[in-house]
């Protein structure tokens, strides 16, 4: 793959809940993902098949229905390493453990 690919959304967490997910059965003993956290609010997620993608969280104003605040976290995510299967591959499983609520 060359240059990296990128995508951003907005999602109903907080960064504590966010941060708590993605170090949690995201990356478990089960899980292919590692999780390496580079600053506060940025994570490396990789496997050893050569898929990188850089995780970074933005905290935006909550989001106001009538007396109800909800969370807008914003995720940007960059791939740096890995082609088109492995990238779907990770964001197939992410969604999976990042879907809130709904059924």
């Amino acid at each position: 793959m060359s240059g990296t690919r990128s995508r951003e959304l907005d999602m109903g967490y907080t960064m504590i809940e966010f941060t708590r997910v993605l170090q949690g059965n995201f990356s478990g003993a089960d899980s292919p993902y590692n999780v390496e956290q580079i600053a506060a609010d940025r994570w490396r997620v990789f496997n050893p098949s050569d898929f990188s993608v850089t995780v970074s969280l933005r905290q935006k104003p909550p989001r106001k229905l009538g007396l109800l605040n909800l969370p807008v976290l914003e995720v940007s995510f960059d791939v740096t390493t890995g082609d088109a299967s492995q990238e779907q591959a990770f964001y197939d499983k992410f969604f999976k453990y990042f879907h809130k609520g709904g059924g």
